[in-house]
């Protein structure tokens, strides 16, 4: 099954998403979906419980997934990789500075490379994200 129910107290229904399904998506996806659900879906559920299991849900869903598919990228050797998921990032943190906000302490990691066009490209999107 590729969708994650929550109940609410009322008998609705909420679907959405299942991690597994997520694994999937390209590298920068779980960012926009968490920071779209958190910010325009969260709040018109109106049910607690279901806000605060919805809540950790998004918040699995960086730590399990998305945070550590980025940290595998960055912390590997393929430069060609890491410029082109930086280059996704660096268009994203333009439009969405939220969505790009977790993984602040990656970025600022790979400013500390040796290769001058990834540090330049990290600084850009930390750039973004501070302004």
């Amino acid at each position: 099954m590729d969708i994650k129910l929550f109940y609410k107290e009322n008998g609705g229904v909420i679907q959405l998403v299942e991690l597994e399904k997520i694994n999937e998506w390209p590298i920068e996806m779980p960012f926009i979906f968490v920071e779209y659900i958190k910010t325009n879906k969260l709040r018109t559920y109106r049910d607690p419980k279901v806000e605060e299991q919805i809540s950790q849900y998004l918040s699995d869903i960086l730590n399990k997934t998305a945070i550590p598919k980025v940290k595998q990228v960055f912390e590997g050797s393929n430069q060609e990789e890491i410029l082109s998921i930086l280059s996704i990032f660096e268009e994203l943190s333009e439009t969405n500075t939220r969505a790009v906000t977790p993984i602040q302490n990656l970025l600022e990691n790979l400013t500390k490379q040796t290769n001058k066009t990834i540090v330049s490209q990290a600084r850009k999107i930390l750039t973004n994200i501070r302004d």
